[in-house]
C-alpha cells in the first residue's frame, strides 16, 4: 500500500505549498526509507543546492529523513531532531493507516543558535562539497527561529499529518470495502478469472479458478498466464506488453492443463487491464469449461448423422414398395387402391426430400456439403418439381400456373437439390394458399440488372453484371411481415402473423432452400406483401431465386471437393 495510491500526489503538494507558504519554512512528504514522495517544497538554499547537490549529501539527507520517520513512528507523535546532514532543526510527523507507516511528513530547515565553523565545514567536506565558501554562505541564510515559534509549526504540522492520515484512512476503507465486494462478486461466478501482471505473472484466482484448474490459489499464483495452456505460444502473442488492444475480438477455444497430464477445452477471452490513468496494469483472462458442451456437440453430431442415415433406408423402401405395387408387378389395382398408393408413393418422397434437407443443412454446417453439377435446365427441374406437389395442390383445388419458355434456361447445377428447392417453395406456397387459389410459377433469363429489389436483395457473393436465371414462385397467402423477411430463412423459424391464415415457418425448408442458391453462387429473398396483376389487396408472397448461368468457381462439371 502507497500513500499516492490513497490521496493523489497534486493534492498533497497543494497542502504542502500552502502550509510552507504560511509558516516559512521547509517541507516534504518521504515514504518510510527517505524518498521524497511529493515535490521538496520551500527548501533553503543550503539544502538545495549544496546539501543535495552531492550523492552522499543526497543519500545523507534519506538518512535523516528516514531516521526523523522511524522515531516519530515509535513515538506515535511528532519528533523533533536535529538533521543528520547539516544540523538544523528537523521535525517530523508519521502518517499511518491501519498500522501501516505509509509516509512521514518533515518540515524544518531552519536554526534555533549558532553551529560552529569548524563543524560545519567537516559536514560539507564529508558529503564532497567544493565550493566550501558557497556552503557557509548559505548556511548563514538559513533562518533563526524561536523555540515557541517552532513549537507552534510543529504542532500544525502535527494536525495536518493527522488530518492526511484520516483522509487516507477513509480512501483506504472504501477501496477495501470495494475489493471485498469485488472479490465477493468473482467468487461467485461460475466462470473461472485470472489476473495476471504485463509480465504475465498471475496475481489472482478466483474459486471457479481453482475448481476449474484442479490447484489451489497458493500453487497458481505466480505462475505464467501462459503456463496455464497447452499451446502457450497462442496465448503470447495476444498479452504481448508491444501490443496495445488484445488481438482476441471473443472468446477462443484453447486447451488448458490440470494436474495429471489433463486436457480440458475451454473457451478463453482476454483483456488488458489499465489504471485510471490509461497506463496498462496487467491483464484478466475469463474461461468456461465447454468439456460438456463439446461432449454434447459430438452426441449431437453422432445423433443426427445416425437418424438421417437410418431414416434413408426404410423411406427408400417404402418407395420401392408402392413402386411395385403401382408397376402392378404384384396384380391390377382398382381406381381406389391406385389412388392410395400414388399417394403413399408421392408423401414417400416428400419425407425423403425432408429428411434429405436436414442431412444437407447438418453436412453444411460440419463443412462436408459439396453439389453434384450438371448441365440442368431450369424449366425441367420446375417440372419436375410440379410433379411432386400435384397432389397437394389438387386437394387444395389450387390453380398452379407455370408455362415453360421455348428455349431452356441451362445452368452447372445439383439436379436433386435444384428440385428439392423448388419444391419446397411449392410445398410453402401450397400451405398457405387459400382453398382455390392462385400460385404463380415464372423462370427466366437475365442479362441486366434484372427487376426492383434484385440488387439490393441479392448477397455480396452473387455477380450483379453477370447472366443468371431468376426463378420466382407467387401466392395469395396472408403474407409475412417485412421485418420477418430475412427471418424466415433461419433454421427453425416460427411466426403467425394477425391474419387468420397467417403463415408460420417452415422449419428447414426455406433454410435448406437459401444454402442450396447460395451453395451455387446465388440469392434468395422474399417479397410480401405482393399485389399480383389479379389481385385488388396486397398480400401473399413472392419468393424469389437467382442463380448464375456461369458459376466461376466451377469451370467443369463434376462434384464439388
Amino acid at each position: 500500500m502507497q500513500l499516492v495510491d490513497l490521496i493523489e500526489k497534486n493534492a498533497l503538494d497543494k497542502i504542502l505549498e500552502a502550509l510552507t507558504e504560511a509558516t516559512q519554512v521547509s517541507a516534504v512528504v518521504v515514504d518510510s526509507e527517505g524518498q521524497p514522495i511529493t515535490a521538496e517544497h520551500n527548501f533553503t538554499t543550503l539544502c538545495r543546492e549544496y546539501c543535495r547537490s552531492t550523492p552522499a549529501g543526497r543519500q545523507k539527507c534519506y538518512e535523516s529523513d528516514c531516521y526523523g520517520g522511524r522515531e516519530s513512528k515509535r513515538l506515535k507523535k511528532r519528533f523533533i531532531y536535529t538533521c543528520l546532514n547539516a544540523g538544523l532543526q528537523d521535525c517530523a510527523t508519521p502518517i499511518i493507516v491501519e498500522g501501516y507507516h505509509l509516509a512521514t511528513l518533515v518540515m524544518g530547515q531552519v536554526r534555533t543558535g549558532d553551529i560552529p565553523r569548524a563543524a560545519a565545514i567537516a559536514k560539507a567536506q564529508s558529503i564532497g562539497v567544493r565550493d566550501i565558501d558557497g556552503y557557509l554562505k548559505a548556511l548563514d541564510e538559513v533562518p533563526f527561529m524561536c523555540g515557541e515559534r517552532l513549537e507552534s509549526i510543529f504542532k500544525l504540522m502535527e494536525a495536518i499529518a493527522q488530518t492526511i492520515s484520516s483522509l487516507a484512512l477513509q480512501k483506504y476503507l472504501s477501496q477495501r470495502a470495494q475489493q471485498q465486494s469485488l472479490h465477493k462478486l468473482i467468487n461467485s461466478v461460475s466462470d473461472a478469472i485470472v489476473a495476471a501482471q504485463p509480465n504475465g505473472k498471475i496475481t489472482m484466482v478466483n474459486k471457479a479458478g481453482e475448481n476449474m484448474l484442479g490447484r489451489t490459489a497458493e500453487n497458481i499464483v505466480g505462475r505464467t498466464l501462459c503456463s496455464l495452456f497447452v499451446e502457450p505460444e497462442t496465448v503470447r502473442t495476444l498479452v504481448t506488453p508491444r501490443r496495445a488492444k488484445p488481438e482476441s475480438k471473443g472468446p477462443l477455444v484453447l486447451d488448458v492443463r490440470r494436474p495429471g497430464r489433463q486436457i480440458f477445452p475451454a473457451d478463453v477471452s482476454f483483456a488488458k487491464i489499465y489504471d485510471e490513468k490509461g497506463e496498462r496494469t496487467g491483464y484478466a483472462a475469463v474461461m468456461r469449461d465447454i468439456s460438456e458442451q463439446k461432449s454434447a456437440e459430438r452426441m449431437k453430431e453422432d445423433l443426427i448423422g445416425m437418424l438421417t442415415h437410418d431414416m434413408r433406408n426404410p423411406i427408400l423402401s417404402i418407395q420401392r414398395g408402392m413402386k411395385i405395387l403401382l408397376d402392378k408387378y404384384l396384380g391390377p389395382l382398382n381406381d381406389k387402391q391406385q389412388e392410395l398408393a400414388s399417394l403413399a408413393y408421392d408423401s414417400s418422397y416428400q419425407l425423403l426430400g425432408m429428411v434429405s434437407d436436414f442431412l444437407d443443412i447438418f453436412r453444411d454446417e460440419s463443412g462436408g456439403l459439396s453439389l453434384c453439377r450438371v448441365l440442368v435446365d431450369m424449366n425441367a427441374v420446375l417440372l419436375q418439381s410440379l410433379k411432386e406437389v400435384r397432389l397437394a395442390g389438387e386437394d387444395k383445388k389450387l390453380d398452379i400456373c407455370f408455362t415453360p419458355g421455348e428455349e431452356a434456361l441451362q445452368l452447372l447445377g445439383d439436379w436433386s437439390r435444384l428440385v428439392r428447392t423448388c419444391t419446397n417453395l411449392l410445398e410453402n406456397a401450397i400451405r398457405f394458399s387459400p382453398e382455390g387459389g392462385r400460385i404463380s410459377i415464372a423462370a427466366e433469363l437475365l442479362n441486366g440488372s434484372g427487376p426492383s429489389g434484385i440488387a439490393s436483395a441479392t448477397g455480396a457473393g452473387f455477380q450483379a453484371d453477370g447472366a443468371r436465371i431468376l426463378v420466382t414462385v407467387t401466392d395469395q397467402g396472408g403474407g409475412i411481415p417485412k421485418e420477418h423477411h430475412k427471418e424466415v430463412f433461419e433454421k427453425f423459424f416460427s411466426t403467425k402473423t394477425k391474419h387468420e391464415n397467417g403463415r408460420r415457418g417452415v422449419g428447414l425448408g426455406l433454410a435448406f432452400c437459401k444454402l442450396v442458391a447460395e451453395a451455387h453462387g446465388g440469392s434468395i429473398w422474399v417479397e410480401s406483401p405482393f399485389k399480383s396483376d389479379e389481385q385488388q389487396a396486397m398480400k401473399g408472397c413472392r419468393f424469389l431465386f437467382a442463380l448464375p448461368v456461369e458459376d466461376p468457381r466451377q469451370e467443369q462439371v463434376g462434384c464439388d471437393e
